[in-house]
């Protein structure tokens, strides 16, 4: 049983306003934060802190609100009729209060990240290099929130100090450009202050080669191509400093009892105790989930639709087999699953079935794994050069271990075509991406960035409101609105 063990602390009492914008009662004098004596475990406590709101089970920030609406945009994602079907349209007003619980989460996170930075920047008691490394976690951290808001909303308030009393909340909404060039800077920062690795103890905690896929990531987004390139190169070339490499095993690769492995660069942590678990599984299978060995329970939240993408994966390649379940087992007999209207297959990709209860499955939710490096190499490497050599070989990596096969021989099976031009190479990047990333909430951010979205919704029989895609940002939820006079 994977155990992994969060510090309580009281940090909610001395973070202040934790939300984007979450009022108080006024207090006069109004409060200050004051630490007297700052020392190192005191440091890494506030920062272990600082990551409770994104692994909190009850908060269920990857599953309700992030997996099944980010991931529910995917072409090949099926929602249940009156469980999110308006995202499955693309028509995301009549889901405005969804954003509530992860805008306040997010911002929850970057409250917390603020103090701490405000704090260590105004010690004067401890040496530069032991408060480095805190800063760069605290930085991290508050660039993970704000890389997902602003995906997610667009323009955000950029909120980089801590919220003092209720008549500090309004702030004006920054340009998503504004605050990428802000995660960029902070970023740089970590990817020489964080450490080369941590711990199995520690793990969960960020990592250089953590901040340099982030930044890879988002140079991605941008476009630019050249310091994507770069970032990606910088993980693959020391992936023996850093301690990655591929997993050859799904089942390891997916575990939710090993702790962690080589493949891991961040990881949102989960643990098989109750409320410190995941609910990835329960949301993916069918009522029948508990007796199938799969999960504690199964809601048949969003499943798979047939498009395009899922008639044209190879059987050969195992991640078909690990991801798409149309059937399930009962005491040793197999029966068909119970499927939602239009779905063809469950997402078989997270499974506990030793998991105490549906709050404690074990299964950690991936963000960055050394797959990506591969293949935003790739991809950039193409856009940049073409399907030179290095792209094919950083792309092959991946689909070998999909087939099963070495991964240091060529492979008529797994390996692409040879020949290929600069756009059908792009084309099949695009498509190992849907296979190697799926329900992992990576694919709707994908199709908007590659301009596909609209395509590829219309190709998998979805329909947008209104006919295509006119929107791809979430709306501010309500209560920011309310609380911060700045937006308008």
């Amino acid at each position: 049983m994977k155990k992994i063990n969060i510090i309580p602390l009281l940090l909610t009492l001395l973070m202040g306003t934790l939300t984007g914008c979450e009022k108080l009662l006024d207090e006069i004098p109004p409060a200050k934060y004051q630490i007297s004596t700052l020392n190192k475990p005191l440091l890494d406590a506030f920062v272990i802190g600082a990551y409770e709101p994104l692994s909190r089970s009850r908060g269920r920030l990857w599953e309700s609100t992030l997996t099944r609406d980010v991931e529910g945009c995917a072409e090949y994602c099926q929602l249940p009729a009156g469980g999110g079907t308006n995202y499955m349209n693309y028509n995301f007003e009549p889901q405005r209060g969804d954003n509530t619980a992860r805008w306040t989460t997010f911002y929850e996170a970057i409250g917390k990240a603020n103090l701490i930075l405000k704090t260590i920047d105004e010690d004067q008691s401890l040496a530069t290099d032991v408060k480095a490394p805190f800063k760069a976690e605290a930085l991290f951290i508050r660039a993970t929130c704000y890389w997902w808001l602003t995906r997610m909303f667009g323009a955000v308030p950029l909120r980089l100090t801590p919220i003092a009393n209720s008549n500090d909340t309004a702030l004006p909404l920054s340009d998503s450009k504004v605050i990428i060039d802000q995660l960029i800077k902070d970023l740089a920062f970590c990817e020489t202050a964080l450490p080369l690795k941590v711990a199995e103890a520690s793990t969960g905690r960020a990592t250089q080669g953590a901040a340099k896929m982030m930044l890879a990531e988002i140079y991605l987004w941008n476009k630019d191509y050249a310091n994507a390139r770069t970032k990606a190169k910088e993980v693959i070339d020391n992936k023996a400093k850093y301690g990655y490499d591929l997993v050859k095993s799904l089942e390891t690769l997916y575990s939710p009892s090993t702790p962690t492995n080589s493949e891991e660069i961040f990881a949102i942590k989960f643990s098989q105790q109750k409320a410190l678990g995941s609910f990835l599984p329960t949301y993916a299978f069918e009522g029948r989930a508990l007796q199938a060995g799969l999960a504690a329970r199964g809601i048949s939240a969003l499943m798979v639709r047939d498009c395009p993408l899922i008639k044209g994966w190879d059987k050969k390649d195992l991640r078909r087999t690990w991801n798409l379940i149309d059937t399930i087992s009962i005491s040793g007999v197999k029966i068909r699953a119970n499927m939602i209207p239009s779905s063809i297959y469950m997402f078989g990709k997270y499974r506990d079935g030793a998991a105490p209860e549906e709050t404690a499955s074990g299964n950690d939710f991936y963000l960055y794994r050394f797959a990506e490096a591969y293949l935003i190499f790739a991809e950039c490497e193409n856009q940049i050069s073409g399907p030179t050599p290095a792209a094919y070989d950083a792309v092959n990596q991946v689909r070998r271990r999909g087939y099963g096969v070495d991964l240091t021989k060529t492979s008529t099976v797994a390996d692409f075509p040879a020949g290929l031009s600069k756009a059908a190479f792009d084309d099949l990047v695009f498509q190992e991406r849907g296979y190697e990333f799926m329900y992992e909430c990576k694919r709707w951010w994908d199709m908007v960035r590659t301009g596909r979205a609209d395509a590829l919704a219309k190709a998998a029989g979805k329909t947008p409101t209104g006919g295509s895609i006119t929107r791809f940002t979430y709306f501010i939820p309500d209560v920011e609105l309310v609380n911060n006079p700045l937006i308008k």
